[in-house]
């Protein structure tokens, strides 16, 4: 029981080990797009200043940007959070019954291996 209580335990942390490096992965993918539409509020601005493009299209491409960018993101926390779910049900630490089934194997398996020689 000690041994189960202690594997949950860390299959616990290992968990929120893993969810925190999902949100440390996550935020500098915003503060990556968050620079890339400072860039293209600059760039566009700037467009707009030399008469390139009228304000109502410097607007457009911002918010075109934007919404591309958060969709992007929403995208990529699913995606990413999809993965380590799966990837954590199909992780989990031997119980010690299972180590000393193994074990007993493999003791069994010695003994016939050295009957051979």
């Amino acid at each position: 029981m000690a041994e189960e209580t202690q594997n949950q335990e860390n299959q616990e942390q290992k968990k929120e080990e893993i969810d925190s490096l999902l949100k440390k992965i996550l935020y500098q993918g915003v503060a990556k797009a968050n620079s890339a539409i400072d860039y293209v509020e600059k760039t566009v601005s700037g467009l707009i200043g030399q008469n390139k493009i009228t304000n109502e299209e410097g607007k457009n491409i911002v918010n075109n940007f934007k919404s591309n960018i958060d969709t992007k993101v929403k995208d990529m926390e699913t995606r990413l959070r999809e993965t380590i779910s799966s990837a954590l049900q199909n992780v989990r630490p031997a119980s010690k019954s299972e180590v000393e089934e193994l074990r007993k194997r493999v003791e069994a398996l010695e003994k016939i291996v050295a009957g051979l020689d």
